[in-house]
């Protein structure tokens, strides 16, 4: 054999080479990539089953002990949930009605069983679940069905006062949209007539996202958290209580 077809033999040879180890390192990617999504398939599958069955337990729950005439209720997703109301508020007629992952679309589904007894008021904290692009594409959605939530309390329950919360802060990259959200929130409650009670610059840091003392995730509120939401709602809740109170007491110059 010549130099000359040696040299090209062995050229012909590392581009082979070459090829041969590209191929490999593209098919192994390719199996790594294909792996990770099942994974992650799998995972939100589990995520998902885990909890329908709290929805479900939730729900039934709710229908053994519903609300009643009178009652504040609080209605939400897991950081409603995650409240111990009626040790926060003692003495006061509240029922809870949050559920963990629930969205906008899951409470105007449950709606109707919450205002047909009708409440006093409500506590509406929802949406930050609507946010992940598997759930909302667009801040257009979450505002419509959100509409729809408002539309249906003043249809079923009209002497009822909603309370529109705005979305608290969670991972940065959500501050902007929670902030563009929550200006939307403000202007509907009040063209329903509705208070909007704005916690997000009490529980976001500098950056937007919830404060890291008040959280353990990024997302759900510790001790702290809850704490600080009771001091923002607790003029509301005794306001809400005080005139409870004061209609059932007899009016001046009534005897018994």
């Amino acid at each position: 054999m010549s130099a000359a077809a040696g040299s090209r033999f062995l050229r012909l040879n590392r581009q082979y080479v070459i090829g041969i180890i590209l191929l490999m390192t593209i098919t192994i990617l390719s199996v790594l990539f294909a792996v990770t999504l099942v994974f992650l398939a799998l995972s939100r599958m589990a995520v998902e089953r885990i909890e329908t069955h709290h929805y479900l337990q939730r729900a039934d729950f709710f229908q053994r002990y519903p609300v009643q005439q009178g009652d504040i209720v609080f209605l939400g997703d897991s950081i409603t949930d995650g409240g111990c109301w009626e040790e926060l508020f003692p003495g006061v007629p509240l029922k809870n009605r949050g559920i963990n992952a629930d969205n906008t679309r899951g409470v105007l589904e449950r709606l109707d069983d919450i205002l047909r007894p009708q409440p006093r008021a409500i506590f509406l904290l929802i949406g930050t679940n609507d946010l992940p692009w598997y759930t909302y594409l667009n801040d257009r959605a979450i505002l419509h069905t959100y509409n729809q939530i408002l539309d249906r309390c003043r249809a079923l329950a009209p002497d009822a006062v909603v309370h529109v919360q705005s979305l608290l802060p969670r991972q940065r990259i959500y501050a902007a949209r929670i902030l563009r959200i929550n200006a939307h929130l403000e202007t509907m409650a009040s063209r329903h007539g509705y208070p909007f009670i704005n916690l997000f610059p009490a529980f976001a840091d500098r950056q937007g996202a919830l404060r890291a003392d008040l959280t353990n995730d990024h997302l759900h509120l510790m001790a702290e958290g809850y704490a600080l939401w009771v001091s923002i709602l607790k003029p509301y809740i005794e306001q809400l209580h005080n005139e409870n109170v004061n209609s059932a007491l007899p009016s001046p110059g009534f005897n018994p």
